[in-house]
């Protein structure tokens, strides 16, 4: 946990100018006074569907069981290995 912290703050160190950048990017164009909408999709992007698909399987009981039992019947053989 302590690592963690520690890199965080060493990133978040290293990119503080680019912060500022930002900031006044978002500044600026808000002064400039209104500007025209950005277009956005209601398209359900390939790659997120593909996740959602992939988290659903996941989540299936039967597949959950089956993987289970498989995993019961690898350590099982695993440790007979290890009696003799």
């Amino acid at each position: 946990m302590r690592s963690c912290i520690i890199l965080h703050n060493m990133i978040v160190e290293d990119e503080r100018d680019t912060y500022a950048q930002h900031w006044t990017d978002y500044d600026q164009s808000e002064a400039s006074g209104p500007s025209t909408e950005q277009p956005f999709s209601t398209e359900v992007l390939p790659a997120f569907e593909n996740h959602v698909r992939s988290r659903s399987e996941l989540r299936d009981s039967n597949v959950h069981h089956e993987l289970q039992a498989d995993l019961v019947k690898h350590i099982w053989t695993q440790f007979r290995m290890f009696r003799g």
